[in-house]
């Protein structure tokens, strides 16, 4: 990350993503581990293993594949003449890095597979029996029309001298072992261990030397340094990477027919080198060779594979996880003898849609080019599903403990109001750990953290959004009285409960209050949700763990005594983590990512424990004047003979660079320029036809200025040969003017040096062919370079430590000379793959730190509790701690998939720490208390969410890489167990002792909110009873009657309240409250024989005599019950955060007062109608009064007669 991903795109931009070159390679060790290798028949049985693999044949796209199309060769220069050309081509060999190259039997691995035949030469051409310089020296008699002091020169050059025919033979009664060889007359074994002291050289010594570490593995030596004994023997075979041997054969008539890309190109060497190792395997399964010796093949291409395999998504596993968890959330929420209050449909579609989220959130990674690794493919898909499950299993099992009398449509709101924010809060921690967490320049840690938290947005939104739904689909199940998952079914309602109880009280002749009726109560379970509570009897599995945690687990773990232990042993958890985390190594060995019982994982295994062989480059980059800092380069290469590891050359430094063997090519043509100047064979304006062709072509380079426009200067050629115009000054500075044009010369001319020097030149110096009969002195010049490299050969590095201290020092050193303005990195599999250890320890604490502080600020901004997030986010400091005293134990070493599960455990223990401390908060009593409720409340989504999680990851045991199972499944699991143990045990009791206070505190009680008082009814004042307008006040009876006395409380009894009753899932003890009022009524009764009531009438002066008062006291024992039973039943809720119970008892308190103002104002016109009746019986006695006193009067004689008298007057008048 960081640099190094810089570093590997300009690479990859410099050279082409598929242009690095691929090897294959064999290793041979004994079967008894005590034997020595260095002897001939371990030799010669390497031959036998070598010498069938190297001779296979593929045969792709109608064409014959061998070793020789596919393998890289040494360069050789242009000849104009075709044939001349073709034939040093096939006589050219692969190029073999082999112990057997110390001997005459390395050329027979050389080929050709045909031998060659020249006319004019005795013998056919083969490396078995060719020397060089014998056959120079016979075609050159033969005088063909060939440059021969061209290829004189390159051969002095290269070192090809007498290749093979002076080495010993390994046996020397080999009936082709020449007579040259030391020991062919003497028929001696050769002593193989100081033959092959300080390496081995190829056909061409000068460019072709073996360094002994690469070639012998786990040799121990004598006082003088001699080889005593070795263990292991490599042979290396290079080929060409893909896209150069496309580029090789793109022109070639062999391949025009088959429509020749890039693609064929690397099926082609794919299969070979398949073929390759195969043909290793039959020849030491058929026992081909001894069978004391075992061969274990490698290619690149095959670690490729496996690396890519292992960065595959498993659909076995994945599929295999899923299924485990649909069957075990079936189970865990099956109600067996209440189908129709099952949650089993609820899961198993909770499990399917989080399948679809991970599939489409793996989907839109991908879509956002977020690059899948081993993390990736192996981990997230489970975590996803695991962290998803949890939340699942906490709205399913608030679900489940909802009460029976809640509305129908109001029970998913009310299951996202009480865990919703549970689940929000965890999720968006578990999003912010891991976002925080992708800041740092780990690629495999930062695309890990990137998926996951896309994964866990998708999951948070899916279990928000889109599971309240199946919830809500799911009340309509039940509401209709259908079995879970077979919906079609209506089970029979259960058998109604009749049962008997005293309830009633009546009040005795004495007064005293006695049990005297019974209650007879009918249960008939009509509606599934009236039910309510009562169906929890058949309870499912999560209502039997919160069972359990309320009555057995709370209680034991608050004990004084269970406290203090639990303490203690957390105290000496953390510093046995804390010593444990010190003793964490760095490091990740390829064997670990290698499935175990195949060729590769052993190869691996021996070549690391006998070898610790490795290659790098120091690569130079663009922005840098190479032809003015010649000399910075030379510094910049001798400054490497100081780091410890990097192989020197027999006399102590280091092999020549591209620019050492450029210079010494030019010094080569200068030395034969002033030959033929001092001679006259060159002068400034010609050339003799006798001259050399290097003093011609030096000729050719003198003349050239450097300058497009004017690219010739014949003036520069001067016949002083010490202090004129040269081509590399006494300095050894080449000409810095023509250095491009040289280049162009260098690159074609001296092909070999130039393909061995392995500088990879980059833009490629453009080609121009020398030859003696060519006058055109112009020579193109090529393009300023943007990239090479200075090829070193690493050993002794067998462990991370010993990297980690060879790349700090490469390190500084390239720091050093980029100050110096020379722009370079180092490059090789020791820095791609382990330089993340230099800083990974330092980047894991960022990351770390980051992970938690986003945990902290999440806590804080939704719980607004600071006391509440640093326990939260020391209790994931203390898991994360564990976990690496876990890895010591486990003896684990910290790499980058550590260091993911290491910012994993955050996330997992956000779970185990964030609903607890939520529920804590939240509820209402002392610490011990609320510590209780809180186990009560989420223990049982907990440990269901982490059986679940275990059950998933479970499947990683299946996984064929040894890697997967040894490391990602048992640190999972670990972590799945210190997060649960941590959760349930520890963290509770840190919160009982040192929890942050509760945000709703009672004012009068301390474990339970005051009960609140009932709103009195309002007052309405009575109209007194007269007949119009309050003027009657005297009525026919003196006073009015009575008015009842207002109701009044005599007792109210209480029970106790439960220490359940005001925390999540409360559970309510019984409570009765018993009213009696009093109703006192009064009636008059008078005696009349007309009087219908015994009132007087509103024109009476004095009551009547004979009225008889009643008074009437009527006690009523009235007993209200407010049942709500134990055992988790219908739980009451006194969270703050459960709102719209508290509204929906203030609408129904509401909803009373207004039934009991309907009742007053009823009561009211009731009483209005009654005055009315009294003041219309008023009216009609008053009537019927009258009419009687006037009856009474009529009949009166001596009225009647004055009355008559009146009249008659009046008449007369």
């Amino acid at each position: 990350g960081g640099r190094l991903e810089a570093e590997l795109k300009y690479t990859a931009k410099a050279l082409g993503e598929a242009d690095s070159s691929t090897h294959q390679l064999i290793i041979q060790t004994a079967k008894d581990p005590d034997v020595s290798l260095l002897h001939a028949g371990a030799l010669l049985e390497h031959l036998k293993v070598v010498h069938a693999a190297t001779r296979v044949k593929v045969h792709m796209y109608d064409i014959e594949w061998r070793l020789k199309d596919l393998c890289y060769s040494p360069s050789i220069p242009d000849f104009e003449a075709y044939h001349i050309e073709k034939i040093i081509d096939n006589i050219i060999p692969c190029a073999i890095i082999t112990p057997l190259d110390c001997f005459w039997e390395g050329s027979k691995l050389l080929g050709p597979d045909y031998p060659i035949f020249v006319p004019g030469l005795q013998n056919k051409l083969q490396w078995t029996q060719l020397h060089p310089q014998e056959v120079l020296e016979e075609v050159r008699k033969l005088r063909f029309q060939f440059p021969f002091s061209t290829m004189e020169a390159y051969m002095k050059r290269a070192g090809i001298t007498s290749a093979y025919m002076k080495k010993p033979c390994l046996d020397p009664t080999d009936a082709h072992c020449p007579d040259t060889a030391p020991n062919k007359k003497t028929g001696n074994i050769p002593d193989v261990a100081a033959e092959l002291s300080h390496g081995c050289y190829g056909f061409a010594a000068a460019y072709m030397q073996w360094p002994e570490q690469l070639i012998v593995g786990g040799a121990t030596r004598n006082s003088t340094s001699a080889l005593r004994s070795a263990k292991a023997l490599q042979t290396v075979v290079q080929l060409m990477g893909e896209r150069e041997m496309y580029e090789y054969w793109a022109d070639n008539y062999k391949v025009h027919h088959v429509g020749w890309t890039q693609e064929k190109a690397a099926a082609v060497l794919d299969s070979w080198q398949r073929k390759f190792a195969a043909e290793v395997r039959r020849m030491t399964v058929t026992e081909s060779v001894s069978p004391s010796y075992s061969f274990y093949p490698f290619s690149t291409s095959t670690l490729n594979d496996i690396l890519g395999k292992f960065s595959e998504l498993s659909l076995k596993n994945i599929m295999l996880g899923y299924m485990f968890m649909l069957i075990y959330v079936a189970v865990t929420l099956m109600q067996w003898r209440d189908p129709v209050r099952s949650q089993a449909g609820v899961g198993i579609a909770g499990v399917l849609l989080l399948s679809i989220t991970v599939a489409a959130g793996l989907g839109f990674c991908a879509l956002l080019g977020i690059p899948f690794n081993a993390t990736s493919t192996q981990i997230v898909p489970f975590l996803a599903l695991g962290l998803g499950v949890q939340d699942m299993f906490l709205l399913t099992h608030t679900y489940v403990e909802q009460a029976g009398d809640v509305p129908r449509e109001e029970r998913t709101g009310l299951v996202l109001k009480k865990s919703g924010l549970s689940v929000l809060l965890a999720s968006l921690c578990n999003v912010m750990a891991f976002l925080a967490a992708a800041l740092l320049p780990i690629p495999a840690l930062r695309s890990f953290c990137l998926q996951a938290a896309i994964l866990l947005l998708f999951n948070v939104g899916s279990m928000l959004l889109v599971f309240p739904a199946m919830i809500s689909l799911d009340l309509r199940r039940r509401s209709a009285a259908r079995a879970d998952l077979l919906f079609c079914l209506t089970p029979e309602s259960p058998v109604p409960k009749r049962t008997r109880k005293v309830a009633d009280r009546s009040r005795s002749k004495s007064g005293k209050t006695e049990k005297t009726a019974w209650k007879d109560t009918t249960k008939q379970p009509l509606d599934p949700e009236d039910l309510g509570d009562q169906s929890k009897v058949t309870c499912c599995l999560s209502l039997s763990l919160t069972k359990w945690a309320k009555n057995q687990y709370a209680p034991f773990i608050m004990r004084p005594s269970i406290k203090v232990t639990s303490m203690l042993a957390l105290i000496a958890v953390i510093l046995a983590s804390v010593w444990g985390a010190t003793k964490v190594k760095d490091g990740l060995d390829l064997t670990d990512i290698v499935p175990e019982n195949t060729d590769e994982h052993e190869f691996l295994y021996r070549q690391e424990k006998y070898f610790g062989f490795y290659s790098m480059y120091a690569v130079t980059q663009g922005d840098f004047e190479y032809p003015t800092n010649q000399k910075l380069l030379y510094e910049y290469h001798d400054q490497f003979v100081r780091i410890p590891n990097i192989i020197k050359n027999d006399n102590g430094g280091l092999t020549k660079f591209w620019l050492s063997l450029f210079r010494d090519w030019l010094l080569d043509l200068q030395a034969a320029y002033d030959k033929e100047v001092e001679s006259g064979c060159i002068t400034q304006e010609y050339w003799c036809k006798n001259a050399s062709d290097e003093g011609i072509l030096a000729y050719k380079l003198m003349v050239q200025t450097g300058h497009v426009d004017n690219p010739i200067d014949k003036s520069l050629i001067t016949t002083d040969t010490k202090n004129g115009h040269r081509l590399v000054d006494k300095d050894g500075i080449i000409n810095p003017k023509a250095f491009y044009n040289y280049l162009s010369a260098w690159a074609t001319n001296d092909a070999l040096a130039y393909g061995a020097s392995q500088g990879n030149l980059k833009p490629q110096p453009k080609r121009w062919t020398h030859s003696s009969g060519d006058t055109e002195l112009k020579i193109p010049k090529s393009s300023p370079l943007i990239y090479t490299q200075l090829p070193f050969y690493l050993s002794g590095l067998t462990d991370t430590e010993s990297i980690k201290t060879l790349i700090m020092s490469v390190r500084d050193l390239c720091l050093k000379f980029e100050a110096k303005g020379l722009s370079n990195f180092p490059s090789g599999i020791p820095f791609l793959f382990w330089e993340q250890y230099l800083y990974l320890r330092t980047s894991l604490l960022l990351a770390l730190a980051c992970a938690l502080a986003a945990v902290f600020v999440a806590v804080m901004v939704l719980l607004l509790n600071f006391w509440a997030a640093v326990l939260v986010t020391l209790a994931l400091a203390t898991l994360v701690l564990q976990l690496l005293g876990v890895m010591a134990l486990l003896g684990f070493k910290l790499s980058a998939v550590p260091a993911v599960l290491l910012v994993l455990a955050i996330g997992r223990g956000v779970h185990f720490t964030v609903h607890l401390c939520l529920a804590f908060v939240t509820s209402i009593g002392c610490k011990r208390r609320r510590a209780s409720l809180a186990l009560e409340s989420v223990l049982a989504p907990v440990v269901h969410g982490t059986i679940a999680a275990a059950l998933a990851a479970s499947m990683l045991a299946t996984s064929e890489f040894g890697f997967v199972a040894r490391l990602f499944l048992r640190l999972l699991l670990a972590l799945v167990l210190l997060g649960l143990i941590d959760g349930l045990l520890f963290f509770p009791i840190v919160l009982a002792i040192l929890g942050p206070n509760a945000e709703v505190r009672p004012l009068e009680y301390p474990e339970r909110l005051s009960t609140p008082s009932p709103k009195s009814s309002p007052v309405h004042p009575r109209k007194s009873s007269s007949n119009s307008g309050g003027s009657d006040k005297g009525s026919r009876g003196g006073k009015s009657a009575p008015r009842p006395s207002a109701p009044s409380l005599t007792t109210i009894t209480e029970e106790p309240p439960s220490w359940h009753s005001s925390a999540p899932s409360v559970q309510s003890s019984m409570q009765s409250i018993v009213v009696q009022p009093e109703v006192v009524v009064e009636t008059t009764t008078y005696n009349g024989s007309d009087s219908a009531s015994g009132r007087s009438t509103p024109t009476s002066k004095t009551p009547h005599s004979g009225a008889i008062t009643t008074k009437v006291t009527a006690t009523a024992n009235i007993k209200v019950e407010v049942v709500t039973p134990s055992d988790r039943k219908s739980r009451r809720s006194y969270h703050y955060y459960d709102r719209r119970r508290d509204r929906d008892d203030d609408r129904e308190r509401d909803r009373d007062r207004d039934r009991e103002r309907d009742r007053d104002r009823d009561r009211d016109r009731d009483r209005e109608r009654d005055r009315d009746r009294d003041r219309d019986r008023s009216r009609e006695r008053d009537r019927r009064d009258r009419f009687r006193d006037e009856r009474d009067h009529r009949a009166s004689p001596r009225e009647n007669g004055r009355d008559s008298g009146h009249e008659s007057d009046s008449s007369r008048h």
